[in-house]
């Protein structure tokens, strides 16, 4: 279908924890998303994986409600931030650095996880795994066309344009990474309002071109 210009909002799909008994307990105690499934933990003992801010925020948010929080990360600079600190500190929180889990058990639902660490491996009686691994872009479409980084996430400008004249892109599939909906939103009415601009500019330059 021919387009003068086309906004790009085709997300990032998280990145999946590949052990035994991770795809078949999904959602039954295995989730992606804290911010939607955090209300699951109350009272429970839960794992977060990953070393992002992301990680940490939600594992401070699960604090709240929560009976223990084992923080796996592989990212030991991510404890060095004022929020890391914080968590280090907690009573209920134990931090887990430089841990590589290796099996995620339950019947129906999660029971608890294998990790190991310096050699020794340990079993977390946990009711709840939230894993957070990073993001990967669905940028396929416009791979090749426009410049991305080295994750495949989309290069964009204050306005939301990429390297190519006419593409503009928003949300969690460019390097800005909106993460929220309601951020990605913003962005989109953004990368939408230049699209529009590309199209008034573009109209205007051929009506030039005709007077002359």
């Amino acid at each position: 279908m021919p387009a003068v210009t086309v906004v790009v909002a085709t997300g990032a799909s998280p990145l999946y924890l590949h052990v035994p008994g991770a795809a078949r307990l999904l959602d039954h105690g295995l989730h992606y998303s804290i911010t939607t499934h955090a209300f699951r933990s109350a009272g429970k003992s839960v794992a977060v994986i990953g070393g992002t801010p992301r990680s940490l925020r939600g594992a401070a948010e699960l604090l709240r409600t929560t009976e223990q929080i084992y923080l796996i990360t592989a990212n030991r600079g991510m404890l060095a931030t004022p929020l890391g600190r914080a968590l280090h500190q907690q009573a209920n929180v134990e931090v887990l650095d430089n841990a590589t889990i290796k099996e995620v058990v339950g019947v129906h639902s999660v029971e608890a996880v294998f990790i190991e660490s310096a050699g020794y491996g340990r079993c977390l009686p946990v009711q709840q795994l939230f894993v957070d691994l990073g993001l990967a872009p669905n940028s396929a479409l416009v791979q090749g066309l426009v410049t991305t980084d080295a994750g495949g996430f989309i290069s964009v400008d204050p306005r939301n344009a990429t390297s190519m004249p006419g593409i503009f892109a928003a949300g969690d599939v460019t390097t800005a990474m909106a993460e929220q909906m309601a951020v990605a939103l913003g962005d989109g009415v953004r990368a939408a309002q230049s699209a529009y601009d590309y199209i008034l500019t573009t109209a205007l330059t051929v009506r030039i071109n005709m007077v002359h």
